[in-house]
Parts: structure tokens; C-alpha cells; sequence
């Protein structure tokens, strides 16, 4: 996995690469949606999607397929409850995963992104309803559960 060391080297190169040239089996960018509960989704289908594939790291806010600091690094909004976050992922995840957050402060876009990393151990892991998901290479793939 990356270290946030190593993302933030990443991030000082999007002016010349997009973030997608960066993606890969432990990392992944999305940008931030407008609605929550959406972001909330996202969050917990690449919790298990990477937890599945080994352990990973997803940044949010930042779009990934823009050069330019200014296109790319959008951030994610002040006041972010991430402790709720890692609640609705624990609870809607089978067995429950616990993500690590880390918000970034950083000069471009709102002011900060927002990590969460997980690690592989401990599954497969699946979505309450018994779907699953799992990180090949730069893809989230929809596996049924007994398939992992």
C-alpha cells in the first residue's frame, strides 16, 4: 500500500499527469459528488473492493481524468464528519471493515482531500446484501462472495 508520503507525491504531479496514470491495484481517485449519501456509497463499495484485492488507499477529491492542479484537485468539503463515515462503512460491511481516514490539508481546491485506507486482512468482505466486489488491477469488479 501506499503511504500518504507517497500519495502526496503523486498529487504534486497531477499539473503534468492525470491522476488516472497513478491508479493501480492499491490506489484509486474519485471525485467528491454533491450528494452524501452517494459519497457514502462509493465509500463503502471501495472499502471492500480494495480490502478484496490485498489493502488500498482511495483519495477523494480529486478527478481523475484532468491535468492540471486546478481541474483535478477539487477537494471535499470543510466539516467532514469522517468518524460517520467510518461507522456506515463498519455497518454495512460483511465481516465489518474498519477504514482508516485521513484528511490532507493541501492549497489547492477546498483546502483538503480526504483518504481512507484499508487493509486485506480478515475477509473476503461483501456488502450486507451479499455482493461483493474486488480491485484487479485499476477495476472494481462485481464477484459473488463465494467466488472469493
Amino acid at each position: 500500500m501506499k503511504s500518504i508520503h507517497q500519495i502526496m507525491q503523486m498529487i504534486g504531479r497531477l499539473d503534468t499527469h492525470i491522476a488516472d496514470d497513478f491508479e493501480g491495484q492499491d490506489l484509486d481517485f474519485k471525485q467528491w459528488g454533491q450528494k452524501t449519501e452517494d459519497n457514502i456509497r462509493k465509500m463503502v463499495e471501495y472499502a471492500i473492493c480494495m480490502a478484496n484485492g490485498g489493502g488500498g488507499s482511495v483519495v477523494f477529491g480529486i478527478a481523475d481524468r484532468v491535468r492540471g492542479h486546478g481541474k483535478t484537485i477539487l477537494g471535499v468539503p470543510e466539516n467532514l464528519d469522517v468518524e460517520s463515515f467510518a461507522t456506515r462503512v463498519r455497518e454495512e460491511t460483511v465481516p465489518p471493515l474498519e477504514p482508516e481516514f485521513d484528511l490532507i490539508e493541501l492549497n489547492h481546491g477546498t483546502g483538503q482531500l480526504l483518504v481512507m485506507t484499508v487493509d486485506g486482512k480478515g475477509g473476503p468482505y461483501r456488502f450486507s446484501n451479499g455482493k461483493s466486489v474486488i480491485r484487479r488491477g485499476k477495476e472494481c469488479l462485481t464477484v459473488e462472495a463465494e467466488d472469493l
